[in-house]
């Protein structure tokens, strides 16, 4: 089980990685937020991996991990974007 926790890790780390060079993630996250979508992945991939464990077993546990990471990255990424613009609109009816 370490080796596949270690298996999820690069495969969060690296889709987290594609995410940021598609661009997905906000603005408004700053200068350091080109970190926060690998990390995102990693904890996503985790999670998603150990479920799959536990849900399906470890022959599918990596499918699993990269279905949960790819649809939470873009989530969180949507996610950020939308409270974001949601903020600007307050703001501008206050």
């Amino acid at each position: 089980m370490f080796m596949l926790s270690l298996l999820w890790v690069l495969i969060g780390f690296v889709i987290g990685a594609l995410a940021n060079g598609a661009r997905l993630r906000p603005a408004s996250w700053g200068r350091r937020g080109w970190l926060y979508l690998p990390g995102v992945g990693v904890l996503l991939a985790l999670l998603g991996g150990w479920l799959g464990t536990l849900l399906q077993g470890t022959l599918f546990a990596t499918a699993t991990a990269i279905w949960v990471t790819v649809a939470g990255v873009v989530l969180v990424a949507w996610l950020g974007k939308y409270l974001r613009q949601l903020q600007k609109r307050r703001r501008s009816l206050l």
